[in-house]
């Protein structure tokens, strides 16, 4: 894979995509390569955000409360992966039922955005960091609609855009969901 791959993969079906489509790996290499570290790439920015950055996001609270959360955002990040792969599973129209694997893999590569924005905790501004997780969702989603086109669909047509809507929909709730668990404490 070509250092851009990973963006070419944003707008296209077939780059990055095809090679993809190619290797079966297993759930536990995609957890171990894929979830998890990205997902403790995420609880150690908010730890990193908690320790250095605290008096910008929430002055009152103590760190061992954000320590909580971390482990909490990341065992939602493992759970929120099996759940999407269960969804896009189930939503995929196709003769046969999807493997669950190939359906894990996508729920896993999907959300890599969002997690890379966390990247932006460096940064003590939350505007900023509000800004890019949004763009990072937003990625993820393009990433969904290439992915179950080059996955289960092949014709990137009005179907696979509404299944991407379903599917977009419920990570995108579930993304409000751990932010609120983020966010909460704040009020």
């Amino acid at each position: 894979m070509k250092l851009l791959t990973p963006v070419t993969m944003l707008y296209s079906s077939h780059e990055g995509w095809d090679e993809l489509a190619q290797s079966h790996p297993s759930l536990l290499q995609t957890f171990s390569r894929l979830v998890l570290p990205a997902s403790l790439l995420g609880s150690a920015m908010v730890l990193y955000a908690a320790r250095f950055h605290g008096l910008v996001y929430a002055p009152s609270l103590s760190f061992g409360y954000w320590q909580n959360i971390a482990v909490l955002f990341l065992l939602l990040g493992w759970g929120c992966t099996h759940l999407m792969a269960y969804v896009i599973q189930h939503s995929v129209h196709t003769p046969a039922r999807a493997p669950y694997a190939d359906c894990y893999r996508l729920a896993a590569i999907a959300p890599l955005p969002i997690w890379l924005s966390s990247l932006t905790l460096l940064v003590p501004n939350p505007f900023f960091n509000v800004l890019c997780a949004c763009v990072g969702l937003l990625a993820s989603g393009a990433l969904l609609y290439h992915g179950l086109d080059r996955f289960f669909e092949h014709d990137d047509s009005v179907a696979t855009l509404s299944m991407a809507y379903t599917v977009f929909s419920v990570g995108a709730l579930l993304w409000a969901f751990a932010v609120a668990l983020l966010v909460l404490p704040l009020f």
